[in-house]
């Protein structure tokens, strides 16, 4: 058995804001992209990030670009491809798609002197566009999940592809994450060790997709967190469990790390999502490096480590594969990123943007059509819209990230000359409620708590935290407003988030 790791970089993460870029890029990317070359010289691995990360490494840490673009020459690491702003691709028109993927293509020539084979699609999320976006940008190489393909019930044929798995682990509820594994898969499973040639829609082999697995990388990404349960022996046991060469096709591949690169360094938001606490994101994880080192040692021992390229061009399956419109990764959907108020909030401007840009293209000059589509596409930005905010999830879009987005649909909307946003069925204050009241009131509710049986210090500060809340909860200066402004957001949010600290923080989230 053969192994692949793919580190997926992306600074246009939830709750990650500029000031921590180097930080973030030190910690996370150079820590493992030098542990690769000193500790494991030869040793390969893959290493994706989008356009955008790929811009912004260029601009604060020169040095570690030209780290990563050595480990490239010598073999050593391919670089993966992704859009350049991180969107949905099934959330968008087919056409949205191919040219954030172009606008990645145009910074990786500019910066690593490459157009990338391989390609990173965002959650897995798919469409029966999304196979000819990825062709017609010229890779060759596919990610896909196991899981949202062995639970897709219209395969090829009209059936789950895999029924037996379909049988029992497919779902008609719309979570985030489905992790539970019902069936016992074995550990020569053909899809998980072997490249499919045949993606439904295409000829065989204009593209091929080798499947990762929530059953392998999900335990990887606790076993760096260190959370409980998931130790080095149990991750490398996981390993073992599904290490099997099927007979007949011989040698195959296994995907054991194929998630976010922070969190090899830092914590990322792991914290956040599942030990209630939102403000330690993107923290230094002590023993990272250490942790790295043991996986990497121990699982060169069963076998050598392969590119994602190389993967794909193992023994393929022939049958052909598909995925149900709307799939996401963890057995999720890809309109649930659709589906966030702030995401329900800027699609119906960015339709109009966009309808107007189709309209007048070809009357433009090329360099501003070009920019038009440029902001328009970086604002579909997923983390600038996520995570959901639920009544057992009460979390909230980070400031940041929602100006991202608001910022490059405002400026696209001025390169193509303004769009009427009066017949909009929006509002800015419905919106805000959506986003800020759950937690508000949770803390409204610690509030009066602590001004009951706190300390006289702390009452003091229960008392700022109430008016706090008032900022953010205010709603009337907005109300019929088609469009929330990021400033207006901000403010808000931020005085939420003060509110919360005043108090000693609430709990978030169900764990």
């Amino acid at each position: 058995m053969k192994y692949v790791n793919i580190y997926h970089a992306n600074l246009n993460y939830a709750y990650l804001t500029p000031d921590n870029y180097e930080f973030v890029i030190r910690e996370a990317y150079e820590m493992t992209i030098d542990t690769m070359r000193e500790h494991f010289p030869g040793a390969k691995y893959v290493f994706e990030a989008s356009g955008y990360t790929i811009e912004m490494m260029a601009q604060y840490t020169p040095d570690v670009i030209e780290k990563l673009k050595a480990a490239i020459a010598d073999g050593s690491c391919e670089f993966m491809g992704s859009p350049y702003a991180h969107p949905m691709l099934p959330n968008y028109p087919e056409k949205d798609g191919w040219w954030t993927l172009e606008f990645a293509h145009r910074i990786y020539e500019e910066v690593l002197g490459l157009r990338p084979v391989s390609f990173w699609n965002p959650e897995c999320g798919w469409r029966d566009y999304v196979p000819r976006q990825v062709r017609d940008a010229g890779y060759k190489y596919l990610t896909g999940d196991f899981e949202s393909y062995s639970r897709c019930e219209q395969g090829p044929a009209g059936r789950p592809q895999r029924p037996e798995i379909y049988e029992k682990e497919a779902t008609k509820e719309k979570n985030f994450y489905n992790f539970d594994f019902k069936y016992d898969l074995p550990a020569d499973d053909y899809a998980l060790h072997y490249p499919f040639n045949h993606v439904q829609g295409l000829e065989p082999d204009e593209l091929r997709v080798f499947l990762l697995s929530d059953r392998v990388c999900q335990y990887a990404v606790r076993y760096f967190m260190g959370m409980e349960g998931y130790s080095h022996e149990e991750y490398i046991e996981t390993i073992d469990r599904y290490s099997g060469d099927r007979e007949g096709m011989g040698e195959g591949a296994l995907i054991i790390f194929a998630d976010d690169a922070e969190y090899i360094g830092t914590n990322g938001w792991f914290r956040l999502k599942y030990e209630n606490q939102p403000d330690r994101v993107f923290e230094r994880v002590p023993g990272a490096k250490e942790k790295l080192i043991a996986l990497i040692e121990t699982v060169q021992k069963r076998g050598a480590f392969i590119t994602f390229a190389e993967a794909c061009e193992l023994t393929p399956n022939t049958q052909p594969i598909t995925w149900d419109d709307d799939a996401a990764w963890h057995g999720a959907n890809a309109s649930t990123w659709a589906s966030t108020p702030m995401a329900r909030l800027l699609r119906p401007w960015q339709d109009l943007v966009r309808d107007k840009l189709n309209a007048i293209e070809t009357s433009l000059p090329t360099v501003v059509a070009e920019k038009a589509w440029y902001h328009l596409t970086n604002s579909y930005n997923s983390d600038g819209q996520w995570p959901p905010t639920l009544p057992q999830a009460p979390h909230i879009i980070h400031p940041f990230n929602y100006s991202y987005c608001f910022e490059n649909l405002l400026t696209a909307h001025h390169l193509v000359g303004g769009v009427d946003l009066s017949a909009l069925d929006t509002d800015a204050a419905v919106t805000l409620g959506e986003v800020i009241d759950l937690q508000s009131q949770l803390i409204l509710k610690k509030v009066k708590s602590v001004k009951a049986t706190g300390t006289e210090d702390e009452k003091v500060q229960a008392v700022l935290a109430e008016r706090m809340i008032a900022v953010a909860m205010e709603k009337e200066s907005l109300r019929g407003s088609k469009a929330l402004d990021s400033a207006q957001y901000a403010v808000r949010a931020n005085a939420m988030v003060e509110a919360r600290r005043l108090v000693g923080g609430v709990e978030i989230e169900q764990v």
